[in-house]
């Protein structure tokens, strides 16, 4: 029987919640996962989604696809690229990718005038998403997840994330008994869970009644009570089963659910059934031509074949691909098929696939096919060709699948790396790569210390390079900081000359991890050696031994600098002059000297570089790691700078970058910023969020060690627990790693003393005072010096004010200061320095002590002298009723107006203010009445 469209039934509220998402979409966007077992109806509800969205509103569609041979790499996103080409066109599509649109010329060739870099191709496919978004409505629907790969799983996550900063609905799907424990979707899911990004719109099973009317509107007619029933019960309340059950009600109802699925196929004719197994056997989707090349009769019986099972609404026709009506269903026929069967059509798909372009899919399927047609040999000879294309092609998840398989097949092919054409060590060292780059990295681990351990010990360079890979593995999975494994292949390497430019390489990953975990004395020495080893070869022309030297440059100057050292800044200048035409080097450059600059005090200038850095980067690099580093060093120099507002605007970067090394720290930054802003509520909630995720990665960072150690710190003064507070403030002087950035917590540990004080406490605190003796020349600490002396009660407030540092501090200073002239009674000064403070915090953005010197103003008798901004008779009535509590349609109401005039008006209000928000306002208004 036809099943023809019928009533979308018991997914009207899910429905109805999308649209009310979509409805939502302002400056910022919303994203969406539908979930369900199959046949729970997933598909049908986003096509009635979409035919019911709004005709300016551009909807890209795309779905994953499971080959066969696992997920077929960037099948959804290639058919986005193509909805967005046929939405607006070659010409605007790369307008919106840049200088790097080519990379989509890898997927879609008409988007390409050169030769693409497919390394690029997961930033530039979000960059394009996010900038179209920025001008048009668009809709991102990323179907069957559960069959994706990885850089098409990364690209979904990070659209996901931009949707937290643009106007950009992302709508994702996936089948729940397909992604187990070790998917490898469900960590992805979780991180966006995790920062609250992501909306789940579960699928529930029909009820009873919601059955009934499905099972009736496919019918067609009434159906009995009992039949209803059964199909209830055997069904389970799965929407495609009801269906084909309801399809099938005048006869004898099956009893299984397999046997649901194969209904439509028993009644096919012979030669239907035939097709229908060919087709199976080649995946949920095969394209025409391969499909006719294995399906062995005349092309009037396959087009008869075709039409049958067509008609029977088993198989659906795709462009120029074959499919079935519903994956359940390949599933259910594949099971049919005789194992000699089975053989003899994998054989011949290996065979007929062969003939086709090798690209990283079809080889992928090659090796499948050949290895469920048990010709060992042949598969893996396929497998390693596919993960070399995959890994040319960027689709990570597919090189590593293919490595993981050919390491399977290795042991059962005689003479594997004649076969294969490359060893078993040189393919887990391939395996290992891609399953980094698939973010995989625990899984990468241990083909990376298998590969150590079987790799051959006269093959010293690439036994050392090996140990090179484990490191860098090891650092990034957050298990060690990898120094040892960078001995041990420097011990294998010895002194041979041969190995210079190979042991400076090694040398330099050394001096980095040194200055990463805080050991900068050491990581200057190892910088200093990798530079002299490297020179010869440098002098010689050796373009790879020319970038060691200027990046040992930069790591020098770094650790000398962090150590206290000003001297080191001179090095960034002739660094810079060296690292021309090095993309890496240049962007160490400028993350390191941004970072040096806020060291020392000069904000604007670390802003200036930072935008500079970003600027190179979007057009030379290819990795993400280096550009998130320079974005948060952006957002860093903008928080010291006392651009509290805008940093946070920045800040919505964090949803973007992949949990790791760079996302902790910038995750601790923004906890600082959140306790800076006056949200302390926020920064704890932020800082649990991302505990696991700092403490795994700050273990080895000390940056974002010593940054977390203060905002622990402050949270912990918040709440009035000063032994706490200084429990983390001990770091300053029990961990000399951190250099310079042990100033902050001096400040800590001096507030957590004097309220220790108050209560008749005592704490130690002359090692906080040796600290800042030890860095008495250092440009910024005069600031922590100042703030320590006066939390201590040891000296004034007045000389924090303005001395150098981060604007929050001497904002924090200013208020201290007038709650000082008032506590010695001048309270003249005190208005006038505490009204002063208050615009200045307010100018920062630092609610918190815009609100702490209006409250000691107003709780002194103050408030009442302090300047007000002017506001009109139709602003103070505005006002007044914002105090009240009422929205903004409310006061349209009360006082006659539209209400995009009370929102101008609203608007002028916190701008004259000078209040950050409508609660802040209403409180200036009711101080100011009292």
């Amino acid at each position: 029987m036809q099943i023809g469209r019928v009533p979308l039934v018991g997914r009207q509220g899910d429905l109805d919640a999308l649209r009310d998402e979509i409805a939502a979409v302002g400056s910022e966007g919303r994203a969406v996962v539908v979930s369900g077992d199959a046949g729970m109806g997933k598909t049908r509800l986003l096509r009635d989604f979409t035919e019911s969205v709004d005709d300016d509103v551009i909807v890209l569609r795309g779905a994953s696809v499971d080959s066969g041979s696992g997920p077929a790499p960037l099948t959804a996103i290639t058919d986005l690229l193509r909805d967005l080409v046929d939405a607006l066109g070659v010409d605007a599509v790369r307008e919106a990718a840049g200088p790097a649109a080519d990379a989509l010329g890898v997927l879609v060739p008409a988007l390409a005038e050169s030769p693409g870099d497919a390394e690029r191709l997961a930033d530039v496919v979000v960059e394009t998403f996010s900038q179209l978004a920025r001008t048009h409505r668009l809709v991102v629907i990323i179907e069957d997840l559960h069959w994706s790969d990885s850089t098409t799983c990364e690209i979904a996550a990070r659209l996901v994330r931009r949707a937290a900063a643009l106007p950009l609905f992302v709508l994702l799907s996936y089948r729940t008994d397909d992604v187990g424990r070790g998917h490898p979707l469900r960590p992805v899911l979780a991180e966006l869970d995790r920062g609250r990004l992501l909306t789940h719109r579960p699928l529930a099973r029909l009820s009873a009644a919601e059955v009934g009317a499905l099972a009736t509107a496919v019918h067609g007619d009434t159906l009995a009570a009992e039949v209803l029933l059964d199909i209830a019960a055997r069904s389970d309340g799965i929407p495609f089963y009801v269906e084909e059950l309801a399809s099938f009600s005048g006869e004898r109802l099956p009893i299984s659910l397999r046997d649901v699925l194969l209904l439509r196929y028993e009644r096919l004719d012979a030669e239907a059934r035939r097709f229908t197994r060919v087709l199976a056997t080649g995946g949920v989707e095969v394209a025409d031509p391969v499909l006719r090349a294995v399906f062995e009769g005349e092309e009037s019986a396959l087009e008869a074949a075709v039409r049958s099972a067509v008609d029977a609404q088993v198989v659906v026709i795709r462009d120029d691909a074959y499919a079935f009506r519903h994956a359940l269903m390949q599933e259910a026929v594949y099971a049919e098929l005789l194992p000699t069967e089975r053989t003899r059509l994998h054989t011949a798909y290996a065979v007929a696939l062969e003939a086709a372009a090798p690209t990283a899919r079809v080889l992928a399927d090659i090796a499948h096919h050949w290895r469920a047609a048990h010709v060992p040999d042949r598969a893996l000879a396929a497998a390693v060709a596919a993960q070399r294309a995959a890994g040319g092609a960027s689709a990570w998840s597919t090189a590593a699948e293919a490595g993981e398989r050919a390491l399977e097949l290795w042991d059962a092919v005689a003479d594997a790396e004649t076969v294969s054409g490359t060893t078993r060590v040189q393919l887990l060292r391939r395996t290992s790569a891609a399953l980094v780059s698939a973010n995989r990295n625990d899984r990468a681990l241990a083909f990376a210390r298998e590969a150590v351990a079987l790799w051959p010990e006269e093959d010293v360079v690439g036994r050392a390079d090996m140990l090179g890979d484990l490191a860098t593995i090891e650092f990034q999975a957050g298990v060690s900081d990898g120094v040892e494994s960078i001995e041990q292949a420097l011990g294998i390497l010895g002194d041979d000359p041969r190995h210079d430019v190979q042991r400076a390489g090694l040398l330099l990953s050394s001096a980095r991890v040194h200055m990463l975990n805080g050991r900068q004395s050491l990581g200057t020495e190892v910088a200093a050696r990798a530079h002299a080893t490297a020179e010869p070869a440098a002098a010689a022309g050796d373009s790879f031994a020319a970038e060691i030297l200027v990046q040992a440059l930069l790591i020098a100057a770094t650790c000398r600098t962090t150590a206290g050292d000003a001297g080191g800044l001179a090095l960034f200048a002739q660094a810079r002059a060296q690292a021309g035409g090095f993309v890496r080097a240049m962007m160490r450059y400028y993350i390191n000297y941004s970072n040096t600059l806020m060291l020392v005090g000069r904000y604007e200038e670390a802003v200036a570089v930072a935008r500079e850095g970003h600027e190179y980067g979007r057009t030379h690099v290819a990795d993400l790691g280096p550009l998130v580093m320079i974005e948060a060093n952006m957002i860093e120099a903008h928080i010291y700078a006392g651009r509290l507002r805008e940093a946070e605007e920045l800040g919505v970067l964090l949803p973007m970058v992949e949990p790791g090394l760079y996302s902790a720290f910038l995750r601790e930054r923004l906890v600082c910023l959140a306790i800076w802003r006056g949200r302390i509520d926020g920064a704890e909630a932020a800082l649990d969020a991302a505990r696991r995720e700092l403490d795994m990665f700050g273990a080895y960072e000390f940056q974002t060690r010593f940054g977390m150690a203060y905002d622990l710190g402050e949270l912990a003064l918040a709440r009035g627990d000063a032994h706490e507070a200084l429990s983390h403030a001990r770091a300053a002087w029990e961990t000399p790693a951190g250099g310079v950035l042990a100033l902050p917590l001096t400040a800590v540990a001096a507030r957590a003393v004097a309220m220790l004080r108050e209560r008749g406490e005592d704490a130690e605190i002359e090692p906080y005072r040796a600290v800042l003796a030890s860095f008495a020349d250092w440009p910024v600490t005069p600031l922590w010096a100042a703030v320590f002396a006066a939390e201590l009660g040891e000296g004034s407030w007045a000389p924090a004010v303005e001395a150098t540092g981060p604007a929050y501090i001497r904002a924090y200073a200013r208020v201290r200061h007038g709650e000082e002239l008032l506590a010695a009674g001048d309270r003249a000064a005190a208005r006038e320095v505490l009204a002063a403070a208050a615009a200045y915090a307010a100018e920062l953005g630092a609610d918190g002590l815009t609100a702490r010197a209006q409250d000691v103003m107003t709780d002194a008798g103050l408030a009442g002298d302090a300047p007000r901004s002017v506001l009109t008779a139709r602003e103070e009535q505005v006002l007044e009723l914002v105090a009240e509590g009422l929205s903004n349609g409310q006061i349209a109401e009360r006082l006659y107006i539209s209400v995009k005039t009370v929102s101008v008006h609203v608007s002028a209000i916190l701008r004259k203010l000078e209040a950050p928000s409508r609660t802040a306002a209403a409180a200036i208004y009711r101080r100011s009445a009292a």
